[in-house]
């Protein structure tokens, strides 16, 4: 019974293992999630790759053609076609170099969220751009629970889209809503005494409370 017992708990430690990050930067911070990757976007990388590679070979093909160095009108017409295949399969190639892996980043100074892809090599490329006026709302999602993980969402304006922030147990995304509650919204609120300027404070980690107006 022990033995169960000790492995009951060493399922359920690996269970509650945080998979979301959170790192401090000196104009605010980035949350990475290791379950977020985006899934399409693996398959038209690894998609554009492929095609991107086989257009690249095709073009230099091209001048294995027989007779490429006797006729000027084959050559123009090889010239043409391994630069249209050789562009088309390099712009590919690029494309699948940007990264899989999703980040969200929370600037401080710009007042603006950033959805970002990274790769393997740390290169970032930013998808969108976000102004905290248009984050209506912070919010945890139950509605799409999977393997006991909830989504912790933005919701822009008062409208139905949302942009998935992280995908973790909820206790471990209750502090990040909070904050990001904060952060995002504390603006808004009507008793607001001053500006934040905590983003200049390196290792600054949210905004000033709202304080009541005597």
């Amino acid at each position: 019974m022990n033995a169960i017992a000790s492995v009951s708990r060493k399922e359920t430690r690996k269970n509650n293992k945080p998979a979301t990050q959170v790192n401090e930067t000196y104009w605010g911070y980035i949350v990475r999630c290791n379950t977020c990757d985006r899934t399409l976007a693996v398959f038209f990388q690894w998609g554009a790759a492929i095609v991107g590679g086989l257009l690249v070979l095709v073009s230099l093909g091209f001048w294995a053609l027989p007779g490429s160095m006797l006729s000027p009108e084959l050559i123009s017409f090889k010239m043409a076609m391994v630069s249209l295949f050789g562009v088309f399969g390099v712009t590919l190639v690029w494309y699948a170099s940007h990264g899989t892996k999703y980040e969200i980043q929370v600037d401080l100074a710009k007042l603006e969220i950033r959805e970002v892809l990274r790769n393997t090599k740390g290169v970032a490329r930013i998808q969108s751009r976000i102004p905290f006026e248009k984050i209506g709302s912070v919010f945890i999602d139950r509605t799409q629970k999977e393997n006991g993980k909830v989504r912790l969402v933005m919701r822009l304006g008062n409208s139905a889209q949302v942009i998935e922030v992280a995908r973790d147990q909820e206790e471990n995304l209750t502090g990040l809503r909070d904050k990001m509650g904060r952060d995002l919204l504390g603006r808004n609120a009507p008793m607001r005494t001053k500006a934040n300027r905590g983003y200049i404070l390196e290792g600054a980690e949210g905004v000033i409370k709202p304080k009541a107006i005597a």
